[in-house]
């Protein structure tokens, strides 16, 4: 074989595997990100909480509506937004106990609906 037709093969040969480093290099990335974020957000405990339901909000869809409650929480400064289970009718102004989840990498928290209290 002819020095510079081999020297060509081992070039074309040295892109192809550089370009699967790349390749794996990459996805290996997002797989670490995509998992910190997983972690991050999950949370290991939470605190029950009272509050009382000023207001309700729909997310109107085809496959089905998604009701919210608007509910004032004493610690924080702003309406925290609640799921609301179908089964459950809606009630204004009633007091309504909440799970408060802490993520366990980032200072942030979600709250669940558990029950009316009235």
């Amino acid at each position: 074989m002819r020095p510079e037709l081999k020297q060509q093969l081992e070039k074309e040969l040295s892109k192809a595997k550089h370009k699967n480093f790349r390749a794996w290099s990459v996805a290996f990335l997002i797989l670490v990100i995509f998992l910190w974020l997983i972690v991050g957000l999950s949370s290991k405990s939470s605190v029950p909480v009272n509050g009382v339901a000023i207001s309700q909000h729909a997310s109107l869809r085809e496959d089905g509506h998604k009701i919210y409650l608007m509910v004032k929480v004493p610690d924080r400064e702003n309406l925290v937004k609640v799921s609301l289970p179908k089964h459950l009718p809606i009630k204004r102004n009633v007091k309504v106990e909440l799970r408060k989840h802490k993520s366990t990498l980032f200072d942030t928290y979600r709250f669940t609906f558990v029950r009316y209290l009235e």
